[in-house]
């Protein structure tokens, strides 16, 4: 437990005292991103909006579902506070498997502290996330007077990004030594997607399946970010502290992983 609490105010102390290096770096990566690009940095904005709309096509033209009670525009909120905190996982999540393998040059010549290279990708993946969650709250101001439950807001996404540093500090180290982690990464990924309830209710599952959504993280983000923000109340206390145990966990957990591999990720080619 001590070597435990120590990671995670390592990480702590890290990020809150390389701050400036780490959106200096983060903007580099930015750049170097949407570099050479027609519109440029523009696509911090077009893709995420592009991505939603090709989503709300397959659910609400090709599948064309439906909820009792939701208006076309009332579901496509639904969907969106869903799909939205799904996406920014799932970018975080894929790109930042391979990071330390990509950046071995990095690792390798000790340039900047080895802890900030996993940060760094959530970071830059966390920047389109933002840009969504800006789109998103904008549909949901046209809709209804604002909820006093956003302001909430702040605290699940930090959540949610200390959750997303937590996968990529497990997965990372390991990816040297098994790169094709990357795969078996993106197919959970896609399987996590069809059992979080993005477009469907708890209840149009079947009992004998609903085990599959409650094992489910993304379940409790997806509660967690309805709550908030569609609903106008906060969540129940049973989801919110499975939330709130997992983003954490998760973050303390990987960085005490991290730490303990540290010593020898440079050893890897």
């Amino acid at each position: 437990m001590r070597e435990l609490r120590e990671a995670v105010v390592h990480m702590f102390r890290l990020i809150v005292s390389r701050s400036q290096l780490l959106a200096s770096i983060t903007r580099v990566e930015l750049a170097k991103r949407y570099s050479g690009s027609l519109f440029g940095k523009l696509w911090i904005f077009l893709y995420p909006a592009l991505l939603l709309s090709i989503y709300l096509f397959l659910f609400l033209v090709v599948f064309k579902v439906r909820f009792p009670g939701y208006s076309d525009f009332g579901f496509v909120l639904y969907i969106f506070t869903g799909l939205v905190p799904f996406i920014g996982l799932s970018d975080a999540i894929s790109g930042g498997v391979l990071c330390l393998k990509q950046n071995m040059q990095l690792v390798k010549n000790a340039m900047i502290p080895l802890e900030l290279i996993p940060i760094r990708t959530v970071a830059v993946a966390s920047v389109a996330m933002f840009a969504s969650l800006a789109l998103l709250l904008v549909l949901l101001l046209v809709s209804a007077p604002p909820h006093w439950t956003m302001l909430a807001l702040p605290i699940v996404v930090v959540l949610q990004l200390a959750f997303h540093t937590g996968i990529v500090f497990f997965l990372s180290p390991i990816a040297l030594g098994f790169p094709d982690i990357g795969y078996f990464t993106n197919l959970a990924l896609l399987f996590l997607m069809f059992i979080s309830p993005i477009a469907f209710r708890v209840d149009m599952v079947p009992e004998p399946m609903r085990i599959l959504v409650y094992l489910n993280p993304v379940y409790y983000q997806t509660v967690v970010y309805r709550s908030v923000l569609l609903d106008g109340c906060l969540p129940d206390l049973m989801p919110a502290l499975v939330y709130v145990g997992i983003c954490f966990g998760t973050f303390a957990f990987g960085s005490l992983f991290f730490r303990r591999f540290q010593g020898i990720l440079a050893d890897y080619e």
